[in-house]
């Protein structure tokens, strides 16, 4: 695929599903500093001329809007986390991925890139992980670039980063799950915009890319160090995670929406045991370390 720098800049547009979200918001502002210009698919009605209104529950196809928009790549960044139970995330997620990736493939779209999680492994517990997992295996029927970011932070983090240090910020008190020595791999939300970048202009890459440093922080250390950058003194309680796990599962079944999802405890307890490091062979680059 030839560079950006080479084509004229009309055939310069990629879609990009959750452009509002945080990492979403992220690879984009990544892709205009290099000269795309994005057209963002929305679930809400688009408020930006050209932008197009989509979801993944949606059928309607968009082929010929993105034919007409001269698209020529797919940032898939969109994931409906209110989805719980297996059959709508496969419904709606996986499917409604599949659906993307055919729709874009038959507009003359070159380049697909699918940001997936380091929750999806082979033999993944998580149903979340699972569900990446599925989609990453439809995505290399079309020569997709799978990513795998880890634990993304910034500046002004969002996400579970975010979520974290507002925890942090209200309270001193901080219930941890289990004995929070599960580790995190993190990545600044640059490296991840770099890494689409270079994904959109590499040749056929082969196998997943995990992006985040190599070097494990354990949660309750992430905590310990979040509170120090804040000046704060915090106190880790533990609690098991089945307990937590089971109340909010009975949460969930009673069709309440907790902050936190059952399935994010599996993904937490159940990491993956052996995360392979190859952003910066694949991609050239070299994910910065935490802190």
């Amino acid at each position: 695929m030839n560079s950006p720098a080479t084509r004229g800049e009309v055939r310069r547009v990629c879609a990009l599903t959750g452009a509002h979200g945080y990492v979403g918001s992220r690879i984009r502002q990544a892709l205009e500093a290099s000269g795309w210009r994005i057209v963002a698919l929305c679930r809400a009605t688009p408020h930006i001329p050209g932008d197009l209104q989509w979801s993944l529950n949606d059928r309607h196809p968009i082929t010929e809007d993105l034919r007409h928009r001269s698209v020529v790549a797919l940032v898939h960044v969109a994931w409906d986390l209110a989805q719980v139970r297996s059959d709508l995330i496969e419904r709606v997620n996986v499917q409604g991925s599949i659906r993307l990736f055919e729709q874009a493939r038959a507009a003359g779209v070159q380049r697909i890139v699918f940001i997936s999680s380091m929750s999806a492994y082979p033999k993944a517990h998580s149903l979340y992980g699972q569900a990446k997992m599925a989609v990453e295996r439809a995505a290399e029927n079309f020569s997709a670039v799978i990513i795998r970011p880890g634990l993304v932070y910034g500046d002004q983090p969002g996400g579970v980063f975010g979520s974290m240090q507002q925890r942090v910020a209200r309270s001193s008190l901080i219930p941890i799950i289990g004995d929070g020595t599960y580790p995190q791999y993190l990545v600044h939300e640059d490296d991840v915009g770099a890494c689409v970048v270079s994904a959109l202009r590499a040749e056929r890459v082969s196998e997943p890319v995990t992006v985040a440093h190599p070097e494990p922080w354990p949660f309750c250390k992430l905590i310990e160090k979040i509170a120090k950058s804040r000046n704060r003194r915090v106190r880790l309680v533990p609690v098991p995670w089945r307990f937590i796990f089971a109340g909010l599962r009975l949460a969930e079944m009673m069709a309440a929406r907790p902050a936190f999802r059952s399935d994010s405890v599996v993904s937490l307890v159940y990491p993956n045991p052996n995360p392979v490091f190859n952003c910066a062979s694949l991609l050239g680059v070299e994910p910065r370390p935490f802190g």
